[in-house]
């Protein structure tokens, strides 16, 4: 039990490193990863993958959506958080053996990351970073035996159009690798920030391919009240709170 609760305490510890209470985007942050963090990656030198290259500015009127692989996700966090924007962890699948979806290295990330941001001081305007793993909804992976811990993001786990033009967010970058193109589940996010006259960039991080003013069609089931059912059919809740079953 001593261990357990060192271990509790160095996750708790981890996750106060990536959120700021006086920062209001931190309310959006998910514990999940940080429920069982990968300490013995940080506790042996483990350390950050290779942010990508990417020429962003801190602009207060600007939000970021970070759509990469888990750990590179992590990486940019940090260091967008450098250049004063505040990383707001939204990863939502939990870890288990045989995973569909490496959590473990997000984890190791998040440890390695925390050891950048802990001391890092940061506005309480910084606009917000949010952080997706872009393999959140592979299924390459699944076969029997497997623990499915695929997730999907919704509406509900960003903040709201209104509340971030309130804010004074004007505009939005989506960074990827994977094209130009815009997942599904995060249209139905873009789509409602669009309807609050937030404009959309998207920047993919492989190619240096950069698009500007982009449109967002309004995807199918776009604000029905059952979206949230029907997209999250075939994924199981966990009782943390996140995704893996």
């Amino acid at each position: 039990m001593k261990g357990a609760r060192v271990d509790w305490m160095a996750a708790e510890n981890v996750f106060a490193a990536w959120t700021r209470p006086d920062v209001i985007w931190s309310d959006w942050a998910k514990p999940v990863a940080f429920v069982a963090p990968a300490l013995g990656a940080a506790a042996a030198g483990g350390d950050l993958p290779p942010a990508p290259a990417l020429a962003m500015s801190p602009d207060p009127t600007a939000a970021v959506i970070v759509d990469l692989p888990g750990p590179e996700s992590v990486s940019t966090g940090v260091l967008l958080a450098e250049r004063g924007f505040c990383p707001v962890p939204l990863f939502n699948g939990t870890s288990g053996p045989s995973s569909v979806i490496d959590v473990d290295g997000i984890s190791g990330a998040l440890v390695a990351g925390a050891e950048r941001l802990r001391h890092l001081q940061m506005s309480s305007a910084a606009p917000p970073a949010f952080l997706l793993d872009a393999r959140r909804l592979e299924s390459t992976g699944i076969a029997p035996g497997k623990y499915d811990n695929r997730w999907i993001a919704l509406p509900q786990d960003f903040p709201s159009g209104a509340l971030l033009a309130s804010r004074g967010i004007r505009s939005a970058a989506l960074v990827r690798r994977e094209g130009l193109s815009i997942p599904t589940d995060l249209a139905h996010v873009l789509a409602r920030w669009a309807e609050h006259g937030i404009r959309l960039r998207v920047i993919d991080v492989a190619t240096g391919q950069v698009a500007d003013e982009v449109q967002v069609p309004k995807p199918s089931r776009f604000k029905l009240a059952w979206y949230a059912a029907i997209a999250l059919m075939g994924l199981r809740r966990n009782n943390v709170g996140g995704f893996g079953a």
